[in-house]
């Protein structure tokens, strides 16, 4: 065939053999359902990019909230433990309306339980945030009755700074959690590892024995006062214990009316009475001038870098301590106690 026969032939086919294959072609490929556009809602949490609107999957949860609370007894079908735990705490008390089980049982926290029920144990509100519920959504749960007396300073405290969500501390469906005295410092120790090491230390408070807990010195919600004190001052919470330091003394001495901290480390020390150092050192911070040299205004047998020729200076005496003289270190009411020594 010659090629100008070629050319024709493919003139007078070419167009037929084109639209069978193209027919063909359309004929076996997988139809899809047309996707609908949905309008884009601030509230919803499905990433659908920032047009007016997209394309985007369903939610099965969506509309969770408008659902249907289906009680507790249907919840305590397979969460039984939980629910007999809730109705042992004071969350759980039917008669009283302003706990969650005077209204809505667990749903009062959880949400309605009607898509939970019928998307086989999703579409609910998870505390631990195991569906991504952000921290700040479960906490507003309980700050609908948690948000007086001690928690009203939670909003800008430091825990509420750091992200952490109330669940974090508190165990709701268990009947011991952090409000228990014996159980509270390991739960602050799994964040606080450097007042765990100075309680460890020889000086201390009872916290090992739970004579002392964390909540006796510190409000974990917030306070006005400095490192989330219960009080408003490092002193006045010192003196909700040590009564007998608050004075007012006749002979003062500045530091103790100032702040407990400046001589005491109220974690832990290794020096008695919770001191930040040993005693001579201790009060040669403000008392520099006095020292083994002046012996004419002081002792010459003194902890320092004295007279080091005098036989008698030793700076590791056993028992040299300012405090051997000068008893009534926080303040005397003695008429002759200006030194602090009666």
């Amino acid at each position: 065939m010659s090629s100008w026969q070629k050319l024709l032939l493919y003139l007078i086919l070419g167009p037929f053999f084109f639209a069978g294959h193209s027919f063909a072609a359309e004929t076996n490929a997988p139809t899809e359902e047309p996707a609908n556009p949905v309008a884009i809602d601030a509230a919803d949490a499905v990433e659908a990019g920032s047009a007016e609107h997209a394309f985007k999957k369903a939610n099965p949860c969506e509309g969770m909230e408008k659902g249907d609370y289906l009680g507790s007894d249907v919840c305590a079908d397979c969460h039984q433990d939980k629910v007999d735990n809730m109705k042992s705490s004071p969350h759980g008390q039917a008669a009283d309306p302003r706990t969650p089980f005077g209204r809505e049982g667990c749903e009062t926290c959880h949400g309605p339980g009607m898509l939970h029920f019928e998307t086989e144990g999703n579409c609910i509100i998870s505390m631990t945030g195991r569906y991504g519920e952000p921290v700040e959504q479960r906490n507003q749960i309980c700050l609908q009755c948690h948000q007086s007396g001690m928690t009203m300073h939670w909003i800008g405290s430091a825990h509420e700074a750091e992200d952490l969500a109330c669940v974090d501390c508190h165990s709701i469906h268990q009947r011991h959690d952090v409000t228990e005295r014996t159980a509270q410092t390991e739960v602050c120790y799994k964040c606080h590892q450097s007042i765990r090491a100075e309680n460890l230390r020889v000086s201390r408070h009872p916290t090992r024995e739970n004579k002392v807990i964390c909540s006796d010195c510190h409000n974990a919600h917030g306070s006005l006062g400095p490192s989330s004190l219960r009080q408003f001052t490092i002193n006045e919470n010192c003196y909700t214990c040590h009564a007998e330091k608050r004075g007012p003394f006749l002979w003062e001495h500045q530091p103790v009316s100032e702040d407990c901290t400046l001589c005491h480390n109220v974690h832990g020390s290794n020096h008695r009475a919770l001191l930040n150092k040993p005693g001579p050192h201790l009060c040669q911070q403000c008392h520099s001038s006095v020292s083994g040299t002046n012996v004419r205004s002081h002792i010459g047998r003194f902890l320092d870098y004295g007279n080091l020729s005098d036989p008698g200076v030793n700076r590791f005496v056993v028992g040299s301590n300012c405090a051997n003289c000068h008893s009534q270190v926080h303040g005397s009411n003695h008429p002759s106690g200006p030194k602090l020594q009666r």
